[in-house]
Formats: C-alpha cells, structure tokens, sequence
C-alpha cells in the first residue's frame, strides 16, 4: 500500500496513511513523505502496526543521521537514538526516562546543540486515559513571513545563545528548564538521581551541551527562512544588554506562537508524529503524574551556520 495523505484542516499538519514500519521505506514513499512534511510541517502516521526500537531507527534513519540525546540526559539505554520521555520509574527509584509529567515550553528540539535538531519523530507507546495532554505545534515560516521589514533587516544579523542548563556554585551542571517551578523541579531531581546511579555504576556521559545560533536561519532543504528562537530554550541575544534582550525575546515569543499559526495534537495510541523541527516550535500540556505517558523520539541532525562566539562565552 503507498503512502496516502491527507491534510488536516488546521493551521499546518496532515495524516499520513499506508506506512507499514515492518518493511523497508520505498523510495516512492520516502519522496512523498519528504514533499509533504516540506508542505504541511507535521505528518501524523496513523493506522500502523507498532514498530520495534529498531524498526522506528530504521525509518528515520532514511531522512538522515539522528542524534543520541539520550545520553546527555543520563538514560542508560541500547538504543542511544531514541529517547524515552515518559513518567515512568524503575526499581531502582530513578526515573526511566525524561519529562516527568509536566508541561514544556515552546522549543525546538536540540537547539542547544551545536548540531540541531532537523527532523524530528515523537511516538506515542502509552498515553493517560483521563485528559490526556495535547502537544502543540507552531509554525516558524508563517512567523518570519509577518515579520514587519524593518523587524526583519534588524534580527538578520543577530546570534542567540541556546540553553537548558545552568551551573551551580559547586560547579556541577543541573538542568534549568523554563516552565512551571515544579517541573523544573522534577527535571533537576531527575537528572542529579540518573548522574548519582550512573557513578555508582561507573557509567560515562557526556555533559549537556549548549549553542549560538543566527536568530534567522534558512531550511536546507525548503530553502526558506524562519525564525530560530524559542521561550523555552533560548537565553540571550548575542551582544545585547540583558534589559533589550529579555524584551526582545519576549516579543519573538509572542509573534512566534501566534494562534492562527498553531495545531493542537491529540494523541492517539500509536501515533508516529514526524515534523519539521527547524521550521516548527512545539510545546505540551502537563498531566496527572499518576496517569502513565510513554513516548519515544528521535531526531536528525544538521549543523547551522557556524559564529565565532563559543556557546561558554555566551554564557557568561
């Protein structure tokens, strides 16, 4: 069966129909998918049997070389392309993924990399049977196409300095996620619980990076520009008093997330949900921590035009 589309009637999304993730993607199928996440941002795979962890590796691999986030965050795990966000924890009281079960701000995956995310594919393995949380998405060229002209010409120039971590006076990197006060609570306990059981079993991982990025960036492959900045992840203008920066960002933030440019997901059991993660933003609601939520995803990677301010110099 080939691929069969179907958009949605909302600001950006469509269905995606026929992909079985038991057999190797066609190259008919892979064409279509890439043309249709290029025109509607985010492509939700729907009606599929569920795919093994290598069966979902494989088919994002095809779209290009994918990131092993799951080690910056401490997760022990045999497949270090995907990583587990849920709210479960295991026998040894430390939670078996990332997110807990609170909300998250709008972001793009991995922007705090040097190399972002490009591509990105959430799986929903589990989710709570009662108010099950939506996860929203925004449209970034419809953002940057209602820039004003002069607003445009000012940012062109402009770096932005990428962050979810901060320091502690002892010098050990904690998670600093924006959000709501508990949930960054949640991720700071979480990630201190996953480096304490990982030097108890003298298990190495590499400390989360950070990035600058332009503000602007052009899509390597749609090859048009969008507005790279986020509420959630992004700390400063590169160059800027505090006072301007913080207002600025905040105005960003604000013609970023407009209404009109955003879909709401509701999650079904099984849905793949595969979007542009360079030309959308995506947020999620919070939900009962006694409802299990599981998830897996992934993303692909590309590097932005290099600036000559490390990310380090940027945090100071």
């Amino acid at each position: 069966m080939a691929i069969e589309v179907k958009p949605l009637d909302a600001a950006l999304g469509a269905i995606v129909l026929g992909w079985n993730p038991k057999t190797e993607l066609s190259g008919a199928d892979e064409a279509a998918i890439r043309q249709a996440l290029q025109r509607h941002q985010v492509l939700v795979f729907r009606g599929h049997a569920q795919p093994a962890d290598k069966e979902l590796v494989r088919f994002a691999y095809r779209f290009g070389n994918l990131i092993k986030g799951s080690e910056w965050f401490g997760d022990i795990d045999p497949v270090a392309e995907i990583l587990r966000v849920n709210n479960l924890v295991g026998a040894d009281g430390v939670a078996e993924g990332t997110g807990a079960s609170s909300s998250l701000e709008w972001h793009a995956d991995y922007s705090y990399v040097p190399t972002v995310g490009k591509e990105s594919f959430l799986e929903a393995v589990e989710i709570p049977a009662k108010n099950p949380p939506q996860t929203c998405f925004a449209n970034q060229y419809a953002a940057f196409e209602k820039l004003p002209p002069a607003m445009v010409e000012m940012l062109r120039p402009l770096y932005a300095h990428h962050s979810i971590t901060g320091y502690a006076k002892d010098g050990e990197q904690e998670l600093q996620i924006t959000g709501a006060p508990q949930g960054a609570a949640d991720f700071r306990e979480s990630f201190r619980a996953k480096k304490e059981r990982n030097a108890r079993l003298g298990v190495a991982r590499p400390p989360i990076p950070q990035a600058v990025h332009p503000v602007i960036i052009r899509h390597p492959d749609t090859g048009r520009e969008i507005l790279y900045v986020s509420k959630g992840i992004t700390r400063n203008i590169i160059g800027m008093p505090h006072d301007e920066s913080s207002a600025l960002l905040k105005e960003l933030a604000a013609l970023s997330t407009r209404p009109e440019n955003v879909y709401a997901h509701d999650w079904q059991a099984g849905d793949m949900v595969m979007f542009d993660t360079l030309g959308t933003l995506h947020r999620r609601d919070a939900w009962d921590p006694a409802e299990r939520r599981v998830m897996r995803q992934l993303s692909t990677l590309w590097t932005p035009p290099a600036h000559a301010h490390s990310a380090a110099a940027a945090a100071e």
